[in-house]
């Protein structure tokens, strides 16, 4: 077992990577611990490595001192990296997210911060005031954190092993842990990480149907802003060869917004893009849309691939979910929206069930 050793603790999390990035470039793993904001709301993130390799983390740092004639929080990285982020409660769910992470990763030539969030141990227990009892949850807390980092450890080295078996070597990964709240620390390091992506597993532990990330998807989208991957189970490396996405349309101005979003993040990838609108009111009028939805397409997306169809079909859910299997689809895209059809679809209860029952990644836009 790793005895990890607090080598720096810092303000900034970009210091944080910068820094893991120079120490991994050594051989030296490298571990987060995020400990909130303080008085004065500054974030603090603590960098740990193992006692072992702490007098060549101590070089690695001084020699980032020497060379930039500069404090580590002022260092400023060069490099410009879009930034996925990825909760994991160490499920077997979590673990096929940060798979397909990992190949977005090396598509997007993106980051990867891994993110923990263990709870409180002490929340739920009646608060006395004498020292025994303070002393006992002082080290209900320390044990919690320990086992937490050991479970990240253990987590980080499955997801590099298998960067290794898919020869991914260029994919930077980090880790965080912290303790509280999941929802709110989230949208708090997505607040100063300002992910591009979240990626979250549906499927929770052996004994859970759904994973508790996959409840929150929604409110985190609404929340923060930042499209999600929603990952319903094991993908293929393959999956990434050809990407057949189906986004679904409700003929909303938003949806112009969004297609835009999903051609920047699919650049790097071969793809074919079908909008589908399903017309559960076989409405006259929904053809003259879909017309002049191919008209604008065709007008700014003339040199992609992308072709529109409208479905008639009772149920919005199960008429999405039947086209996807019929063209091969392997994702779905839509945007959330107050208003339309997709109000409907995206009520609490129908929102779970299209993440329980879905065969396939989501992303999921904000309007």
């Amino acid at each position: 077992m790793k005895t990890l050793v607090t080598i720096t603790t810092v303000r900034r999390l970009e210091s944080a990577c910068f820094l893991k990035e120079k120490l991994e470039e050594e051989a030296i793993d490298c571990y987060f611990v995020h400990l909130g904001k303080v008085a004065d709301k500054t974030d603090f993130i603590k960098v740990q490595v193992d006692a072992e390799d702490v007098e060549t983390a101590i070089r690695v740092m001084m020699d980032l001192r020497e060379e930039y004639g500069k404090e580590l929080e002022e260092i400023r990285s060069e490099r410009f990296v879009r930034k996925i982020i990825v909760p994991t409660d160490f499920s077997r769910g979590s673990e096929n997210a940060c798979f397909y992470a990992v190949h977005l990763a090396e598509k997007l030539q993106a980051e990867i911060k891994l993110l923990h969030v263990y709870r409180n141990p002490v929340s739920d227990l009646k608060m006395q005031s004498n020292e025994t009892f303070e002393n006992y949850m002082f080290d209900l807390t320390k044990e919690e954190e320990r086992k937490a980092k050991q479970r990240m450890i253990e987590f980080s080295g499955r997801i590099r092993n298998y960067m290794k078996e898919h020869d991914i070597d260029e994919v930077f990964v980090h880790s965080v842990i912290a303790m509280g709240s999941v929802v709110r620390t989230l949208k708090d390091i997505c607040r100063s990480y300002k992910p591009d992506l979240i990626v979250l597993g549906t499927q929770g532990r052996e004994e859970e149907k759904t994973s508790f990330f996959g409840s929150v998807a929604r409110e985190l989208v609404n929340d923060l802003e930042i499209p999600v991957f929603a990952i319903p189970g094991p993908r293929r490396p393959q999956d990434f060869e050809m990407v057949k996405i189906l986004y679904a349309t409700d003929f909303n101005e938003n949806d112009h917004s969004s297609l835009n979003r999903l051609l920047v993040i699919t650049e790097a990838f071969k793809k074919q893009i079908t909008c589908v609108h399903i017309d559960t009111a076989h409405n006259p009028a929904n053809e003259e849309r879909m017309d002049e939805l191919n008209e604008f397409l065709k007008h700014e997306y003339g040199q992609q691939e992308i072709r529109c169809r409208l479905i008639d079909y009772v149920d919005v859910s199960e008429g999405i979910r039947d086209f996807a299997e019929s063209t091969g689809a392997n994702l779905l895209s839509f945007t959330i929206h107050k208003r339309g059809i997709f109000e409907m679809l995206f009520m609490p209860n129908l929102f779970k069930r299209i993440l329980q029952e879905a065969s396939l990644p989501i992303l999921i836009f904000p309007s």
